[in-house]
């Protein structure tokens, strides 16, 4: 079959830009501080307003796990008011049912629902059975769960030790004092202890020895959550063992807008490093909070032009891309897009630092090495990243598999004239991507809309 001849949402067939680019695109909000916001909001006292949230797959799972906790929420909403309840966060109201079940949660592949409203509930003392997909069930949890069971915590294992699903139970309070944590496998165990701390009985440090992968995941965290009035901060933050200080206390309701995703933003940026000509991106610039605005600073080392003002990016296709030698352990999500720039420049590219994606959605290093070797890369792949020496010409008319994995479905869409299977796994973040490729004459309109009629509102595939 032809890559040009699949309208299915099955399928998906994609192409280069008819020619230069000229764009200006606003993505949709970030993934990692809607889901960040929500919570912070349930956590505070008194009501928020949050403006640009996400509407895609991982904060609505936040969203109906908030819900099913009790938070007064209607439909989905991308500006919402979202009431506060404080410590009280989970736990049933005084008048309610004692002999009514535990709310059960389901947090489909969400990192940041699974990890992060764990850790709130294990200190706010909640009662809970938590679940996933079965990728969820394999991601790494241990180190997060011994982490809180040594503060009190009860935690029952339901399945395989330490993973999901779990039962959550009424513990005896939730200690502060030190924890001691070697080199996460996530980021996201930081945050969510962070996170927990402020429900603590006395102040918490958190000492990351040997420092952690993506951190300026945690560096959001932290901002986030001194936005909503909680008090958290780095002490020696450029220590070999950092450590992070973080007071109990309530946070308060507020008036929060959020940026636009900057990991969304990269793929968009990426095509105009590729196929050249222009493309901005409004309301993201150097005063991101998020560490993967910087990551048109990457396409400029691949040989791009890029511009970042405060709060607008730009960059700009020059013909000439050439290899790198990339350490990405600060933004591990922006590998399939470098893999994928990489696949068009002239030169190896070795790609290092990002052992934390043998955990996520797939196993993105596996994953990537596999496609890029269908469209003529040689590929070695190890433990922590990848080496990619790109073709003279990248093959055309390859099926890409995408793994359940939106960055796959989104990184290969910029590869060349080939087929994205399983293109809706999108809408885990994105769910109008190819609507917005198509705009750029990357794919029909009309197969783009069934990608996202069929995923419509963020649904799992």
């Amino acid at each position: 079959m032809s890559p040009l001849a699949s309208a299915s949402p099955s399928a998906i067939a994609v192409r280069p830009p008819p020619g230069s680019l000229d764009a200006r695109v606003r993505p949709p909000g970030s993934k990692s501080l809607s889901n960040r916001a929500l919570l912070l909001a349930a956590m505070a006292r008194g009501e928020s307003q949050l403006e640009g949230l996400l509407d895609a797959e991982d904060t609505r799972l936040m969203w109906a796990c908030l819900r099913a906790l009790g938070l007064e929420l209607g439909d989905f909403a991308i500006d919402a008011r979202i009431p506060g309840r404080g410590a009280r966060l989970g736990r049933p109201d005084p008048d309610a049912d004692p002999d009514a079940p535990a709310p059960e949660l389901f947090v489909g592949t969400a990192g940041t629902v699974a990890r992060f409203l764990v850790a709130v509930l294990a200190a706010t003392g909640a009662a809970a059975r938590v679940d996933g997909s079965p990728r969820m069930r394999e991601r790494p949890m241990a180190a997060l769960l011994q982490a809180l069971r040594g503060r009190g915590a009860r935690i029952q294992d339901l399945g395989a030790p330490d993973a999901l699903p779990i039962f959550m139970g009424p513990g005896d309070g939730y200690r502060g004092g030190e924890i001691h944590m070697q080199r996460p496998r996530s980021s996201q165990f930081v945050s969510a202890l962070a996170l927990a701390a402020v429900f603590a009985d006395a102040p918490t440090r958190i000492v990351l020895e040997g420092g952690s992968p993506a951190r300026p995941y945690i560096d959001m965290t932290l901002e986030t959550m001194r936005r909503f009035g909680f008090r958290a901060a780095w002490v020696d933050a450029a220590a070999a063992d950092p450590v992070i200080e973080i007071e109990p206390g309530e946070g308060e309701g507020k008036r929060y807008a959020v940026e636009p995703d900057a990991s969304a933003a990269s793929y968009l940026l990426a095509a105009a490093a590729i196929y050249g000509g222009r493309v901005e991106i409004p309301q993201l610039g150097r005063n991101s909070l998020q560490g993967d605005a910087a990551f048109a600073e990457v396409l400029a080392r691949f040989g791009a032009r890029a511009e970042r003002e405060a709060d607008c990016t730009r960059v700009f296709g020059t013909g000439e891309l050439r290899g790198l030698d990339l350490d990405l352990d600060a933004m591990p999500d922006m590998t399939l897009t470098a893999a994928v720039v990489a696949a068009h420049a002239k030169g190896p590219t070795r790609i290092r630092g990002v052992e934390v994606l043998r955990h996520h959605e797939s196993d993105r290093i596996a994953a990537g090495a596999s496609e890029l070797r269908k469209l003529g890369c040689e590929v070695q792949e190890y433990e922590g990243g990848l080496d990619i020496h790109p073709p003279a010409q990248l093959r055309r008319g390859a099926q890409i598999e995408t793994y359940l994995d939106h960055r796959m479905a989104m990184a290969f869409a910029l590869a060349g004239e080939l087929e994205i299977l399983d293109p809706g796994c999108a809408a885990k973040t994105y769910p109008r991507y190819f609507e917005v490729l198509a705009e750029l004459g990357m794919c029909e309109a009309e197969a783009a809309r069934a990608v996202s009629h069929a995923h419509a509102g963020g649904e799992s595939p």
